[in-house]
């Protein structure tokens, strides 16, 4: 076994791990490409496949959390079912854990899907739990209509622009749980991430009050399987069923798409959006946690 730095060729093994390690993460070759090459360099990405002969065995990553000034990383490490407990996951860690070092990282933070064996893993390697959530999923047929409040309308991501839909994102987020505040949105990154192969943006919708886009939801499609990705409302628009309206609305898109499962998560304290969910039909199927360190 051997590591070494990750290639585009690599993609499709590289997908598939990570789907066997999370089956709710819907990404695609094409779209783990495009995060390699249109993530802002100062976030030093480096990614790492461990490879038995010519068959790949492990990926992991790591880079700088540049949305906040805590001097933070983030590390994730995959590897195949058949080849655990052969020392390939503690070998591509050591090797992401010192690269953050070099790059002046003090701590380090993963998103990873629970199991008994992950958490025994990360645990006995200095990992503990920063935030939780339920994994939840819902088959979008059965999603109830969710109307919007009289004086608003709705539209596609695709059609509303990523500078309209900015700033929205930008002011929810502030307030999204997360192991530290964010401080800086980066507008080139956010269109980076906004042409992401993956990422269906005419089921994406967002509301409008007037001109401007006060709610949104992003949706990830692939054959029959969805995933959500961040829901939000500016802040002085909520409390009027605009994020259950736009999730509804999307989430009849992806319906009409042949999708039949949808997932997402949402940090426990996350109270409003987990209500929002309830409202929708989701019911848990699993457990997301991100566990943190420190890299003295």
């Amino acid at each position: 076994m051997r590591v070494r730095p990750a290639e585009d060729t690599d993609a499709e093994p590289v997908t598939a791990i990570l789907r066997e390690v999370d089956d709710a993460r819907v990404l695609s070759a094409a779209g783990w490409v495009h995060g390699r090459h249109g993530a802002p360099a100062a976030r030093r990405l480096l990614h790492l496949v461990a490879t038995d002969g010519d068959q790949i065995v492990g990926f992991g990553a790591s880079g700088l959390d540049i949305w906040t000034t805590a001097a933070a990383g983030w590390c994730n490490v995959a590897v195949t079912a058949t080849r655990r407990r052969e020392g390939i996951g503690g070998a591509l860690l050591e090797a992401l854990l010192e690269h953050l070092r070099d790059i002046g990282a003090t701590k380090a933070t993963s998103f990873i899907r629970f199991s008994d064996e992950g958490e025994r893993w990360a645990s006995a390697r200095g990992w503990s739990r920063v935030l939780t959530g339920p994994l939840i999923a819902v088959d979008p047929r059965t999603v109830p209509h969710v109307p919007l409040p009289d004086g608003y309308r709705s539209g596609s991501m695709l059609d509303a622009g990523p500078e309209a839909v900015y700033g929205a994102v930008v002011d929810a987020a502030r307030d999204e749980p997360r192991p530290d505040p964010i401080e800086n949105m980066p507008y080139d990154e956010f269109v980076s991430d906004w042409s992401q192969p993956d990422i269906d943006l005419e089921a994406s919708t967002v509301a409008y009050a007037d001109d401007l886009v006060v709610a949104f939801t992003e949706i990830r499609i692939a054959g029959d399987r969805a995933q959500h990705g961040f829901t939000g409302t500016r802040r002085e628009y909520r409390g009027r069923g605009l994020a259950s309206a736009v999730k509804a609305i999307a989430l009849g898109a992806a319906a009409a798409r042949g999708v039949t499962r949808v997932t997402t998560s949402n940090a426990e304290e996350n109270a409003a959006m987990r209500a929002v969910n309830r409202k929708l039909g989701f019911e848990q199927i699993g457990e997301h946690v991100i566990v943190g360190r420190e890299l003295g």
